[in-house]
C-alpha cells in the first residue's frame, strides 16, 4: 500500500514535470533544446540543472525567474556567459518571437543555460555539474556463473548523409553449440557513435533469411528475420528479462543466423560519420521455465499538423482481435511506449468485459530519449477477449510541417511494446490499427475485409487488370476530369479494396511496399474528378 510519503513524492513529481511543460511554451523552441553532451537527447527542463526539470535552476532559469516571460531583455542576455545571447541559442536571434508563433529557426539550437562549446577550456569550470552519463545497466541474472556473453558489432561503417537510414548486418551462430538450447536473458548496447544512434533491433532468421556479409541499407523488416529477440532505443541502458523467462536462442531453436538492424539519425546529413555500435548479449544453457517474446499494439495511420498544442491519436486492439491472437493466458512482463520527438503523453489501457483493469504504460510525461520501462512483478495477465486501448498525445508547436507515420526520426509512431511469456500463447506479434481498420483481420490468404492484397500486387491477376483498366481507360492520370470518369470510379469503388477507408489504406500500403508507375497513375486518375465532385459539377 502506498504511504503518505509515496503519495507526496508522486504529487511533487507531477507538479514539477507539469511546471516545466508549461514553461516550454513560454520560450522559443522550448521543447526542442538539445542536451549539450548527449547527442539525440533533449533538455526538457530548460531552466533547470536537471534535464528532466525540477529542482535547482541553472543560470538561464534564474534569469527567466526575473522576467517571467520571453522579453527582448531576456532574449538579449547571455545567461550562461558563452558569448551567445539567449535568443541566438534558442532560435530567435532578432528577439521578435512571441508565444504561439514559430521561431525564426528550429535548427542549430544550443542550451542558453549551459556554456558552449561543450568541452572547451572556457566552459570546463562552468559545466562541471553537467553529467553526460546515460544510465547504468543493472541485471542480477547476468552475474550467474552459467551465463556467457557475446558481443555483436558492425565493422566501422560509413553513415549515409541522410536524415534517416536503416542498416542491416547478419551474424552466423558458429560461436554456439549446434545441439544446445539457449535462453537470451538480457542485453546492453555498445554505442560507438552516439551522434547518430537511434535504436537497435536484433531478430532471429529462419532458412528464408538472406545473409549479409557487410552492412547494407534495409527496410524496417528484413525478409526471413521476423523473430524479435532484443530491442534497444535511445535512453535505455539495456534489457533484463524476467527471472522465469528467456528468449529462445540458437540453431536448435530453428535460427540460421541473426540480423542486427541499426536506425541512424543524421539530421545535418554529415558525410564524415562512421559507426561500429552493437549489442552485448547474455545467454544461458540453463533454460528458464518459459520462452519470452515481444508483442506490440498501436496506430499506424498518423497525420499531425504543425503548430498544435495537443493532437490525440487512439488505437483499439479489440476483443475480437485478442480472441483471434491469444491462444492461452499471456503474462506481460514489461511494457513501454514508443513515439518520436513530438510525443508528449501516452498510455495503453487494459479492459475486460467492458471494465477497465489497469493502466499498463501510464506516461503522463513522455520523453522520447528517456523511456520509462514499466516492469510488472508479478506479471500482468492478458486474456483472449481483453481490449487494449492505446492513446498517444503529441505537441507540434515547434514544427512548421506536418508529421506523418513513418520510419524516420522526425516522422511519428504510436506503439505500446511489451515482453511476455509464454511465447507460444500469441499467434501474431502485433495488434495494430490503420485508422479504424483492424489489421488483425488479415486472413491466411493475404486478404483484409474482402480485399486481396496478393491480387493487388500481382500485375497479371485478371481482377486487378479489370479494376485498373476501368479507371485508366476512362479517367485522366494527368489533366482535368473526363465526363465518363465519375461513373467508372463509382463502379471501381464497389470493390472491397476501394470501398470507404479501405481505399486510403490500400493506397498507403501500395505506396509503402509496391509503388509503381501504373499504381501512381491509378490513384492520380481516381483523384482527377474530386474537385469537380466537391463543387457539384458532377452528379
Amino acid at each position: 500500500m502506498a504511504t503518505k510519503s509515496d503519495i507526496l513524492t508522486f504529487l511533487l513529481l507531477v507538479a514539477t514535470t507539469s511546471a516545466y511543460r508549461f514553461y516550454q511554451d513560454e520560450i522559443p523552441n522550448g521543447n526542442h533544446v538539445p542536451h549539450p553532451c548527449k547527442p539525440n537527447y533533449l533538455w526538457w527542463g530548460v531552466g533547470h540543472a536537471n534535464p528532466l526539470g525540477g529542482g535547482q535552476k541553472n543560470p538561464f532559469g534564474q534569469d527567466f525567474a526575473r522576467y517571467h516571460s520571453w522579453t527582448p531583455e531576456l532574449c538579449r542576455l547571455d545567461s550562461d556567459g558563452d558569448g551567445m545571447t539567449n535568443g541566438q541559442e534558442l532560435g530567435d536571434p532578432d528577439c521578435i518571437w512571441t508565444k504561439g508563433t514559430f521561431p525564426s529557426t528550429s535548427s542549430g539550437l544550443t542550451h542558453p543555460g549551459v556554456c558552449d562549446p561543450w568541452g572547451s577550456e572556457q566552459c570546463r569550470e562552468a559545466n562541471q555539474a553537467v553529467t553526460c552519463e546515460t544510465g547504468e545497466f543493472k541485471c542480477d541474472g547476468i552475474d550467474s556463473p552459467d551465463v556467457i556473453n557475446i558481443t555483436l558489432r558492425f565493422p566501422p561503417t560509413r553513415v549515409p548523409p541522410e536524415e534517416t537510414s536503416y542498416m542491416c548486418l547478419t551474424f552466423d551462430l558458429d560461436m554456439l553449440d549446434d545441439n544446445t538450447d539457449y535462453h537470451l536473458i538480457g542485453s546492453k548496447p555498445f554505442i560507438d557513435n552516439a551522434n547518430v544512434m537511434h535504436h537497435i533491433t536484433l531478430t532471429g532468421c529462419d532458412a528464408t533469411g538472406v545473409p549479409l556479409s557487410e552492412p547494407e541499407l534495409c527496410n524496417m523488416a528484413s525478409q526471413g528475420c521476423q523473430q524479435t529477440l532484443q530491442v534497444w532505443t535511445l535512453g535505455m541502458p539495456g534489457e533484463c528479462v524476467y527471472r522465469d523467462a528467456g528468449f529462445k536462442f540458437g540453431k536448435k531453436a530453428g535460427m540460421t543466423m541473426l540480423n542486427m538492424q541499426f536506425h541512424w539519425t543524421n539530421p545535418q546529413k554529415r558525410t564524415d560519420y562512421v559507426d561500429s555500435s552493437g549489442l552485448v548479449l547474455f545467454l544461458t544453457k540453463n533454460l528458464r521455465q518459459n520462452n519470452a517474446a515481444y508483442f506490440s499494439t498501436g496506430q499506424t495511420q498518423l497525420v499531425i499538423p504543425p503548430g498544435q498544442q495537443r493532437v490525440v491519436k487512439k488505437s483499439t486492439c479489440t476483443a475480437e482481435c485478442t480472441r483471434k491472437l491469444i491462444k492461452e493466458p499471456v503474462n506481460l512482463l514489461t511494457g513501454w511506449n514508443h513515439m518520436h520527438y513530438l510525443g508528449y503523453e501516452q498510455n495503453v489501457e487494459q479492459f475486460r468485459n467492458g471494465v477497465k483493469v489497469r493502466d499498463l504504460t501510464p506516461d503522463d510525461v513522455y520523453s522520447y530519449d528517456n523511456p520509462v520501462v514499466h516492469v510488472y512483478d508479478p506479471p500482468v495477465q492478458l486474456l483472449a477477449g481483453d481490449v487494449l486501448e492505446t492513446t498517444c498525445v503529441y505537441r507540434s508547436t515547434s514544427r512548421t510541417t506536418t508529421a506523418m507515420f513513418g520510419e524516420g526520426s522526425y516522422d511519428e509512431m504510436c506503439f505500446g511494446i511489451f515482453t511476455f511469456y509464454p511465447a507460444e500463447a500469441i499467434k501474431s506479434p502485433s495488434c495494430f490499427t490503420w485508422g479504424d481498420i483492424d489489421i488483425c483481420n488479415f486472413d491466411e490468404t493475404g486478404s483484409l475485409n474482402g480485399c486481396s492484397f496478393s491480387m493487388l500486387f500481382n500485375q497479371s491477376d485478371p481482377i486487378r487488370k479489370q479494376l485498373f483498366d476501368k479507371v485508366l481507360d476512362n479517367c485522366n492520370s494527368y489533366g482535368s476530369c473526363r465526363a465518363e470518369c465519375p461513373a467508372a470510379i463509382d463502379e471501381v469503388k464497389q470493390h472491397p479494396c476501394f470501398r470507404g477507408q479501405m481505399a486510403a489504406y490500400v493506397r498507403d500500403v501500395i505506396r509503402t511496399f509496391g509503388e509503381s508507375l501504373e499504381s501512381t497513375k491509378l490513384f492520380t486518375a481516381m483523384e482527377s474528378c474530386e474537385c469537380e465532385v466537391k463543387r457539384g459539377s458532377w452528379p
